[in-house]
């Protein structure tokens, strides 16, 4: 029997943290070279470690991604991860993120304690991430309405939704909602809007189903949009799902 060639879990936030992570991830790769994959833009910013013999050998923020990114988890080597949704930068991690967009920047190990975690596995990982972001959390001010009704309106629609029906749901202007988004995520709402309805098609898609049920035009529109944000059409995404962009068989499914 073929051994597998890698694990992956996921585990979801506390309800305190709902507003603000989307979910925690670990990913092995158990193989003895090195695992190429590529990761679709997602509408989250993420937080990574690479672990390998129970030691980070890489700590890093990432920006969003607007395009695809290939990324390679070395032999034998362990990847945990942090998915954040767009009132983390102000709320959890005060500082925008504007600046990483499709980059990333390395951090220093004792930032959220990482150097006391345990990887003995993701729940561990989890409740110790779990607890450093409530801290955060705890000791900045309330979210103001209008952002917590923006973030969670959008975690709703998953981009099917026009930029003038998300200014009129929570009563804020595009103006003021896309001086938000460039302050601290780097894109407008209308770019923010596009990854989020491509990132939604994925569960179709990874169900074989090629055409588009809602939020494109036609079909022409729907696969110049996923080669936008992948270079693959509809089709080849659906085949690549197992090897090259493992990324979309675990996207989560309301």
């Amino acid at each position: 029997m073929e051994q597998p060639k890698t694990s992956f879990k996921q585990l979801w936030p506390s309800d305190e943290l709902s507003d603000y992570v989307e979910l925690y991830w670990e990913h092995k790769n158990l193989l003895s070279s090195p695992k190429k994959m590529t990761i679709a833009p997602d509408s989250f910013f993420k937080i990574i470690l690479y672990i390998k013999d129970d030691q980070i050998v890489d700590y890093f923020l990432t920006g969003l991604w607007t395009k695809e990114k290939e990324i390679v988890i070395p032999a034998k080597t362990t990847v945990y991860g942090i998915k954040f949704k767009l009132l983390s930068p102000e709320f959890i991690l005060n500082r925008e993120i504007a600046s990483l967009l499709n980059e990333s920047a390395p951090l220093e190990t004792i930032y959220l304690n990482a150097d006391q975690l345990d990887f003995s596995s993701l729940e561990s990982t989890t409740l110790h991430f779990e607890k450093e972001l409530t801290k955060r959390l705890q000791k900045n001010q309330s979210v103001a309405s209008k952002k917590l009704q923006l973030s969670q309106l959008l975690d709703k629609v998953g981009g099917d939704i026009t930029v003038e029906n998300v200014g009129n749901q929570i009563n804020w202007s595009s103006r003021q909602i896309n001086r938000y988004l460039n302050k601290y995520l780097g894109i407008s709402l209308k770019k923010y809007l596009n990854i989020q309805k491509c990132y939604a098609s994925y569960v179709q898609i990874i169900n074989g189903n090629l055409f588009p049920e809602k939020g494109f035009y036609d079909q022409a529109h729907f696969i110049r949009e996923i080669k936008k944000h992948t270079s693959e059409t509809p089709k080849n995404l659906n085949k690549e799902m197992d090897d090259r962009f493992i990324q979309l068989k675990h996207i989560r499914r309301e």
